[in-house]
């Protein structure tokens, strides 16, 4: 059995990622077909253009459900070798489909704009990468962060790794703190990414953040003046700035960008992926976002894979998610703070409001736009 694993080796998919059916292969005698099996049943037989020792298959799409998959070579119909992976969480085909925005339709900026909203300040940005289309509101107001500033250290550290996360000194505490949202595990990898020191970690994180694009988030604390960001798709305005008190903050474009640079690199293209983030990483950082202790704001509205991260505090509620539907993959973010005390409630019924335009209203010709206000509980 050693010398057949060393024979055929698979490179994708692997544990703990998630994955759309991307199968990448190397082997020692030449494969002309792939099976890929889904917990031992037959999923696909692929049989390839012509025979070789290294190839790519895909995406064949997978169930939206963790899984294991084993990939089988053939050659003139006999077995070469096989791999099997376990704990792979499966994405539709359109994964894999990550076109720029180049968009903002009229009539989904003012779906955006007419959406009910909790009391206090809220902020909401999406995109579908399927269709480069977008919408926004208030985007670029500073929010506090709360634990949503833990996707930028998963980023960085991801970024400066050179080797598989899974199995590496700190894969427990990046389980811990994207999935149970630890603090102190973040603290832990705010060390790992800053060679022992928070405030280095936190300085390194908003550097790879002004790389990605996510010009007006701060890690460390503070504010960075002069970064306003003009004739971007969808727009990134202040419409409504909510008092802060200090320090970690993002704004609905930021944390958008980040979750889009994620997507990006499982795909093996976008600034994270230009910066260092290989698709292996990118697709383990899927896995971890995909399986928190919280449902979020987002999940609750729909049937399929939500890669996410919560943030909230007795004034906030913030979720940045990715939402892997068939039609295309949706990047959605909605942020609300109350310094009266913020609504889980309320921040969800928005949320599902975001989620709906992000849904039906990119692609909605502009004469469509409803004359009274869309409310987020329809």
């Amino acid at each position: 059995m050693r010398l057949v694993a060393l024979a055929f080796t698979v490179d994708a998919p692997r544990s703990f990622e998630a994955n759309p059916g991307l199968i990448s292969f190397k082997s020692k005698q030449t494969i002309d077909a792939v099976s890929v099996r889904v917990n031992g049943k037959e999923y696909r037989l692929v049989t390839l253009p012509k025979p070789t020792k290294r190839g790519v298959v895909g995406p064949l799409g997978l169930p939206p459900r963790d899984q294991a998959i084993t990939v089988i070579g053939f050659h003139n119909g006999s077995p070469v070798g096989k791999a099997t992976a376990t704990n792979v969480l499966g994405l539709p085909k359109s994964a894999m489909i990550t076109k720029p925005t180049t968009m903002t339709p009229p009539n989904a900026q003012l779906r955006m704009r007419r959406l009910s909203k909790p009391a206090g300040s809220s902020a909401a940005w999406t995109i579908n990468l399927a269709t480069g289309r977008g919408a926004s509101w208030n985007a670029g107001a500073k929010f506090t962060a709360a634990s949503t500033a833990k996707l930028p250290i998963l980023i960085t550290y991801l970024i400066a790794l050179k080797r598989d996360p899974v199995g590496a000194p700190q894969w427990g505490a990046l389980q811990a703190m994207i999935r149970a949202s630890s603090n102190d595990a973040a603290n832990t990898m705010l060390q790992a990414v800053g060679g022992g020191s928070v405030d280095t970690g936190g300085a390194r994180v908003n550097a790879v953040m002004r790389k990605l694009g996510a010009m007006r988030s701060d890690e460390a604390g503070g504010y960075l003046p002069n970064q306003d960001r003009k004739g971007l798709n969808p727009p990134v305005k202040v419409n409504d700035q909510p008092q802060l008190k200090c320090c970690k903050v993002v704004t609905a474009h930021d944390l958008g960008v980040l979750m889009q640079s994620i997507v990006q690199a499982a795909n093996g293209t976008g600034r994270a992926h230009a910066l260092g983030m290989s698709g292996r990483d990118a697709r383990v950082a899927l896995w971890l976002l995909a399986h928190t202790d919280y449902p979020g704001l987002f999940e609750p509205w729909t049937h399929w894979v939500v890669a996410h991260k919560i943030g909230y505090i007795d004034v906030v509620w913030h979720d940045v998610a990715a939402v892997f539907e068939p039609s295309g993959t949706l990047i959605t973010v909605a942020l609300t703070e109350n310094r009266g005390g913020a609504s889980e409630g309320a921040a969800s019924r928005y949320a599902r409001g975001v989620l709906d335009i992000a849904r039906t209203g990119l692609d909605e010709p502009e004469q469509t736009v409803p004359r009274r206000s869309v409310r987020s509980e329809e």
